[in-house]
């Protein structure tokens, strides 16, 4: 065999699962149709937070009390900065596995069998295979000429006005930031709430937050048509509404499509690959992970489930435990989630909390779930960086942490993070 693992796909999965398996000695192939780093580094994650970033920066100094601004965006300069921000995250993921002693191919790498990719018209041969071809998104037929998540992110100017048609992380993220940055923002989305996929806590605090710096929010409308001349036109069932940009953001589809998967008869559920706890396919030396395997479509899982199929290459026998799955929404307030939920739980506002104040925040919550003996099972936060602090609550998930071992936890004063301490103090 030329390999002992070949890598379809150098998205945040593929990388993880190179650096693990090259530190243990393997001969790798990684397998790239497009940029090292795939969607995460080079489209999504990194960039849109970027984004959110300085639109928070933006926003916060303009409503601090006693404050009076005035700010111009170069959007042709942040576009350079954050490609070059970009540029040197993935170029170091890229020789980081180049010095480790990776092979690396560009091109559409296909599954001929179980032990050969075809790329660039030349076959390569491995032991094993992982596949990590990502996702895309999903689009809806007949509404063509409109913005997905890369074309919003390239912009070259902050739009004055744009309709976003779904609700969901992508649509509700890159809403609140445009609305910071002063456009007028319509959000279209066909269930009856935003963030249709969290609890319905979670949604409400940002919906209540997104009203009250005048983003128009339309729930259970269906999108009939969307038409382009000076303006975009989206007509819906009972609106119609003219904007400047129209990003399209209905989910993601698993990149499954033309990579020779039928000619291995590997078993499908629905447009996903089927996997077992190891992440193995039905053909035993066929692994997949990240964004192809059902499961929330996360960098972090997709970095997880790298470990998983790689030291089950490495012949120990790890399987998958998804517990503590955090997820977080970089929305304002920005929500996180991780765990279960209980019958019980504890909550406190995020006024209660004095860092958050001095931040001239207090819209949200936290709330952490037990078990009647008072075992940590999950916990909903709505706070100011929510996501530097979800992980301490899937620590205390993952090592079976009673609520006390929380409040016995000193926690600096005065941070965010009192309010997991404080939600046990009474």
């Amino acid at each position: 065999m030329d390999y002992d693992v070949i890598i379809l796909g150098a998205g945040a999965g593929g990388y993880k699962a190179a650096v693990h398996l090259l530190k243990n000695k393997k001969r790798v192939l990684m397998i790239e149709k497009e940029k090292f780093g795939g969607e995460c580094l080079n489209y999504g994650c990194i960039p849109s937070k970027a984004l959110i970033e300085m639109s928070e920066s933006i926003y916060y100094l303009k409503n601090m009390p006693g404050i009076s601004m005035e700010y111009k965006i170069d959007m042709k300069a942040w576009q350079d900065w954050k490609n070059s921000m970009v540029a040197r995250i993935t170029g170091n993921a890229e020789r980081q596995c180049k010095s480790l002693g990776a092979d690396i191919l560009y091109g559409f790498g296909t599954l001929k069998d179980k032990n050969t990719v075809n790329v660039n018209g030349k076959d390569y041969t491995a032991e094993n295979i992982i596949i990590d071809t990502g996702s895309s998104p999903a689009r809806i037929p007949g509404i063509d000429n409109v913005y997905y998540n890369r074309e919003i992110l390239g912009i070259d100017h902050i739009p004055e006005s744009i309709a976003i048609i779904g609700g969901g992380y992508i649509g509700v993220e890159i809403g609140t930031a445009m609305a910071k940055l002063g456009s007028d923002v319509y959000i279209i989305e066909a269930k009856e709430r935003i963030l249709p996929e969290v609890s319905s806590e979670l949604s409400n605090a940002v919906d209540k937050k997104l009203r009250s710096i005048g983003v128009k929010i339309m729930t259970s409308s269906k999108v009939i048509s969307v038409s382009k001349d000076k303006y975009y036109t989206v007509k819906t069932e009972n609106d119609e509404i003219k904007s400047e940009m129209v990003l399209m953001s209905v989910g993601r589809i698993p990149n499954t499509k033309n990579i020779g998967l039928e000619n291995l008869k590997i078993e499908m559920d629905g447009r996903f690959i089927k996997t077992d706890e190891h992440r193995r396919t039905n053909v035993k030396n066929i692994y997949a992970i990240g964004d192809v395997t059902t499961g929330p479509m996360l960098a972090h899982k997709a970095f997880y489930d790298a470990y998983i199929a790689s030291e089950n290459i490495l012949g120990n026998d790890v399987i998958i435990d998804y517990k503590a799955m955090p997820y977080v929404i970089y929305t304002d307030p920005e929500i996180s989630f991780t765990g279960s939920v209980s019958n019980n739980s504890k909550k406190i506002m995020t006024s209660a909390v004095p860092r958050a104040l001095t931040m001239n925040e207090g819209d949200g919550f936290f709330r952490i779930y037990y078990n009647d003996d008072g075992t940590v099972t999950g916990a909903a936060i709505a706070a100011p960086r929510s996501s530097e602090i979800i992980t301490e609550i899937s620590l205390a998930v993952e090592s079976y942490l009673n609520i006390n071992d929380l409040l016995l936890t000193i926690h600096p004063h005065p941070t965010i993070a009192e309010g997991i301490h404080d939600d046990f103090e009474n």
